[in-house]
């Protein structure tokens, strides 16, 4: 073979060679062209773009008729980019001026804009003058950015629904926590382009991503019921409660729930603490008791009893029973709270006066097993799903172990710890014709155009008695109320149901002597529930019908008042058995609250005067911000309307509200008047 064919042979396999080399070497580009050509982009923006984060503002918190509970207000943000403030070989020096200008250290801040990070935060939530100034003195790889804070307007209102966030603008808690989600949104950036040195670019590309706000939550809570409950249980914890002569719990909540939704339109605790100062107040006082605590219930838990009773046919309310004074069971005396006892009783009458023997026959008749299955079916001893961080599931006795003796003290309340949100849950089963429904706080999710993304309808978990055991026992507890042991939460021309409660406390294995927790639980109207109302105070000498009834009787008028309930000219005006000594508020007049938003306070006081009601105020300023009761709302007549002031029509600034330091108490003063009552003490 010639030289010249092998030299055109050497030739044609080095260019196969070649071309098959460039043909894979397309392939791959063209591979990682379209595959990883959005990473490796990015990869290079990040080489040469530095970001600067834009914190985006949270979603608010409102309340189910869209009053704002939780915002955010904007702040500033000092930050540095410690590759540029070393260049400059100025890191002492600039220290010192922003040490000046931010009151920290002038060491700590030479540390944090030379370490050796991308980005460091220098100083947030400054003022919009501190701001200014430090951009004015332009030092090189400082600046500032826009932030936010988070603004409660109205203080302690709600506070253990709402929680609170961080200073990074993170849910801690309540909502804030359980719905961080939809609330927090989507940070944003400023984008600089530098060269390998570290160096700005000349003329260099700059580019703003903006962030995206949250979205709203509603919540199902009623500011102006919220502020009923916690009206009354800050005047408990001054020593201001009906019958308490001055004496204080150690701590108490209000929950009310729509019983036919399961909604929550005020879940209130005492002691409680402001949001926006949350780092000030005891670890104590942010602990939600009503959803996190459990305890004995006492006798509001006889309505547990009596439903199950009645749905197994055990008992008859007509049937008679006599009281001797105790029921035995294996050698033991469980003895009634009267002295010798009821006698001769029918159960309706059983129910009237919180008999205890009457009761715990009816747990007999029931049985361990079928107990047993109105404990689960009612929800006792699991947790009812609330939208809280920490819900308790409440402990229930090992059936395994139980004897006829616990199922005795069972059948009263005692043995077995609930926590005040079953309790009312399972309460509102009763009332509603027997379903048990998930308890809600969150309505809807709105979206920052107004949009709602999110609906929240309500849960059925199980129907657990028929309609007729409901409407029959709705009966009886109206019963309790005019005619025995819950005579002071009667209501003229209103239908009230309840049930008074009081559990010797426990510790150390057994019950403190003269301390009780003493409850009342109601709902209304009896035929037609519209709210369903648990109150519960823990660590006093009293029973639950002296304190807890005329407390839950005041939340209940107002509110029906506010829902625009009207009486019922059927209802009786008295209760069929006065007590001696017992008061019971005349029905008043209702009026129309004007709406005073956005007017100088004189103005507002004299319009609100002049349609026959009283001002308190809370805040500093000129202006009226927020109102309650709101306007348009029907309440009783010469109520007082407590009005938030500031020094604007519109948002009060970060300094305003964080200097004011004016205490929550008068925020939840009394909004309307009552007549006192009084009255000897009952036995339950």
């Amino acid at each position: 073979m010639s030289p010249y064919v092998v030299m055109r042979k050497r030739i044609a396999f080095l260019f196969l060679c070649v071309s098959a080399f460039l043909v894979v070497l397309i392939i791959r580009l063209g591979f990682v062209q379209l595959s990883q050509g959005a990473d490796l982009r990015k990869k290079a923006d990040d080489s040469h773009f530095r970001g600067v984060p834009v914190a985006p503002k949270r979603g608010n918190i409102e309340d189910r008729e869209g009053n704002i509970l939780a915002m955010s207000v904007s702040t500033e943000t000092v930050y540095a980019i410690p590759a540029e403030v070393r260049q400059s070989g100025r890191a002492k020096e600039m220290a010192a001026t922003l040490s000046s200008l931010l009151g920290k250290p002038a060491g700590e801040i030479e540390a944090r804009i030379t370490k050796r990070s991308a980005l460091e935060y220098v100083q947030k939530r400054v003022s919009p003058e501190v701001a200014a100034q430090v951009r004015a003195l332009a030092l090189p790889g400082i600046g500032t950015t826009e932030d936010s804070q988070r603004y409660y307007p109205n203080g302690s209102l709600a506070a253990h629904i709402i929680g609170y966030s961080g200073i990074d603008n993170q849910g801690l808690e309540g909502i804030e926590l359980t719905r961080e989600s939809e609330l927090k949104g989507i940070p944003g950036s400023i984008l600089q382009e530098f060269g390998a040195n570290g160096i700005p670019l000349p003329q260099a590309e700059h580019q703003y991503l903006a962030p995206k706000q949250g979205n709203t939550v509603r919540l199902t809570i009623d500011k102006n019921i919220q502020a009923f409950a916690e009206r009354e249980l800050q005047k408990l914890m001054t020593g201001q409660g009906v019958n308490m002569n001055g004496q204080v719990p150690k701590n108490a909540s209000i929950l009310v729930m729509d019983p036919n939704t399961g909604e929550m339109l005020a879940l209130a605790s005492a002691p409680t603490f402001d949001p926006n100062r949350y780092q000030e107040a005891d670890p104590s006082t942010r602990r939600n008791i009503a959803i996190q605590n459990g305890y004995e219930p006492g006798s509001t838990f006889k309505i547990i009893t009596l439903a199950a009773a009645l749905e197994e046919k055990k008992i008859k309310l007509n049937e008679h029973f006599y009281d001797k004074g105790a029921y035995t069971v294996l050698g033991k005396n469980v003895r009634c709270w009267k002295a010798g006892g009821h006698g001769d009783q029918s159960f309706t009458e059983v129910a009237e006066n919180s008999c205890n023997p009457g009761f715990i026959e009816m747990g007999q008749r029931l049985g361990m097993d079928t107990f047993y299955k109105y404990l689960y079916d009612f929800g006792f001893g699991q947790k009812t799903g609330i939208e809280m961080s920490g819900e308790a599931k409440g402990i229930l006795a090992n059936k395994k172990k139980a004897t006829a003796l616990d199922l005795a003290t069972m059948s009263i309340g005692q043995t077995n710890n609930v926590t005040p949100i079953q309790l009312l849950t399972a309460v509102s089963a009763v009332a509603n014709g027997g379903t048990l429904l998930k308890p809600q706080l969150v309505k809807e999710i709105i979206g920052p155009s107004g949009k709602v993304v999110t609906p929240f309808k309500k849960e059925e978990i199980r129907r657990i008695i028929s309609e007729d055991t409901s409407k029959t026992e709705r009966e009886a507890l109206e019963a309790v109320v005019t005619n025995g042991t819950g005579r002071r939460a009667f209501l003229p021309g209103y239908r009230v149901a309840g049930k008074t409660g009081t559990a010797q406390k426990v510790q150390n294995g057994g019950y403190i002597q003269g301390e009780y927790i003493a409850s009342f639980v109601a709902f209304a109207p009896a035929d037609k529930p519209r709210l369903a109302i648990l109150c519960v105070i823990d660590g006093v000498p009293f029973y639950g019908g002296v304190v807890g009834c005329p407390i839950v009787q005041t939340v209940m008028l107002d509110s029906l008042r506010y829902l625009g309930v009207k009486p019922d000219p059927k209802a009786p005006l008295t209760p069929s058995k006065p007590m001696q000594g017992l008061e019971f508020p005349p029905i008043k007049k209702a009026a129309t609250v004007p709406s005073v938003l956005g007017l100088p306070l004189a103005e507002a006081q004299k319009i609100l005067a002049e349609a026959g009601f009283k001002t308190m105020t809370e805040g500093k300023g000129g202006i009226v911000l927020d109102q309650i009761p709101h306007g348009d709302v029907q309440v009783e007549a010469e109520s007082n309307v407590l009005l938030y002031l500031g020094a604007d029509a519109s948002t009060p600034t970060l300094g305003s509200w964080w200097e004011d330091g004016d205490e929550d108490i008068e925020a939840i003063r009394s909004l309307t008047g009552r007549v006192p009552i009084s009255a000897s003490p009952l036995g339950q």
